[in-house]
């Protein structure tokens, strides 16, 4: 799996004229070596592991990380998870490093675990250094030319080291979430299963759903469920536009007041979202409290032809912006209130936002699309905020094959009336 990545890196890098690529952020560092930390939950403000993946195959994929994180190799090779690297450069972390270095007397590591230890330890390119600018410094100006460029995934460092060495240097990202757009076949599976633990997180949901339940009440099951299938919920909810909608478009996304319980004739916007083994979980459905009136069916009907539509149109070499521009234009216009149907694709993956689109890609350039291809996994989003009978939400996540999409999740799109 690693080696397509990197294969893939590569690519871009000589696309961009790039002498090698430096990644430091955790889901960058995870997807190019399977490398992670547990003190990645900290989310520091300054990287505490990177990788150095040169544009030439002959030239070795080097690691970097905490000397005292040399154990977490042994133990991710013995967890099934085994870290993809060629050299290894370390560097001090507070004062734990200098912990670990420490005479230990009664320390009795079993053969296989020194043995393994000692292979890692071989890999390291010469001695630890301060910090990770030292590091990254001291590797730099052994490895690679100041006057080529080097690609960063964060321009504090790479600002750092054009002042302090020279380092000639750009913006990594464009080119990572180009590469990082085409799922490996491992990449997919897991996706695969992700959708899975998706329709059980959405049946859940509705099974609490009901007239005089809270939101409160309801988020806090949410979540508990997902992390009984281990599922990384959301950090502050695990519902990221759930809750009532009260004809209005605020900032907050029409959220339930937590101390408010569910009333007849309510619509509820349910988009459960987390991180199942990395990989983000993106479904949305409305559910209505009580009996909807038919016309409210009706609308709730007409949002799910437009989306059904979209689906038939996601093909490899079709722009994402046209499939979406030749439904708002055509079978949209059946809708109290057209522009209010917002269709989006785009890419995902570790974030819910993956296009391969130039930065600022979430701006309205964007809105241009991109080219959709075999192997790419894109949400889909197809949300209407008319405000005549209220929203009718869904979004599905697809696999795209040589033929089409094919959806991950199986949930039905129907309105959920409970």
């Amino acid at each position: 799996m690693y080696e397509e990545k990197v294969l893939r890196l590569r690519n871009e890098l000589a696309n961009c004229g790039a002498e090698g690529v430096v990644l430091t952020q955790p889901d960058n560092v995870y997807y190019a070596t399977g490398f992670e930390s547990v003190m990645d939950g900290w989310r520091l403000p300054e990287p505490i592991s990177g990788v150095y993946i040169p544009c030439k195959e002959n030239e070795s994929i080097t690691l970097l990380l905490p000397e005292a994180s040399l154990i977490s190799l042994l133990v991710a090779e013995r967890e099934g998870c085994p870290v993809s690297f060629q050299s290894l450069k370390t560097f001090d972390l507070l004062n734990f490093c200098v912990m670990a270095r420490a005479q230990d007397l009664h320390l009795n590591l079993e053969q296989a675990a020194a043995d393994r230890l000692n292979h890692f330890a071989s890999k390291v390119e010469g001695k630890c250094e301060p910090d990770i600018l030292s590091a990254l410094a001291t590797m730099l100006k052994k490895r690679a030319s100041q006057k080529k460029l080097i690609l960063f995934d964060d321009m504090r460092l790479a600002t750092r080291l054009g002042r302090s060495m020279g380092q000639l240097h750009g913006d990594a990202y464009d080119m990572v979430f180009k590469a990082r757009a085409i799922k490996t076949k491992e990449e997919i599976d897991i996706f695969r299963q992700s959708g899975i633990k998706a329709d059980r997180v959405m049946n859940h949901t509705v099974s609490m759903l009901g007239k005089g339940k809270s939101w409160a009440e309801i988020e806090k099951s949410v979540a508990k469920f997902m992390i009984d299938e281990d599922i990384n919920p959301l950090p502050t909810s695990p519902m990221l536009f759930g809750g009532t909608y009260d004809m209005a478009f605020k900032p907050d996304l029409f959220r339930t007041l937590f101390n408010q319980s569910f009333e007849p004739g309510q619509i509820v916007i349910l988009e459960t979202q987390g991180q199942y083994r990395k990989v983000w979980i993106d479904i949305n459905r409305t559910a209505h409290i009580g009996t909807a009136t038919e016309s409210y069916r009706r609308q709730h009907q007409m949002v799910k032809s437009c989306f059904e539509s979209v689906v038939q149109m996601m093909k490899p070499g079709i722009n994402t912006a046209d499939i979406c521009n030749a439904i708002q234009t055509t079978i949209a216009q059946d809708l109290d209130s057209p522009g209010k149907l917002l269709l989006i694709i785009h890419s995902i993956g570790a974030f819910p936002l993956e296009n391969p689109v130039k930065f600022p890609s979430t701006g309205l350039g964007a809105t241009k699309g991109f080219n959709i291809e075999k192997s790419m996994i894109l949400s889909f989003d197809c949300l209407y905020f008319g405000s005549k009978l209220g929203p009718s939400h869904m979004e599905n996540v697809f696999e795209i094959t040589e033929s089409g999409a094919k959806s991950l999740y199986q949930y039905p799109l129907d309105l959920i009336e409970v």
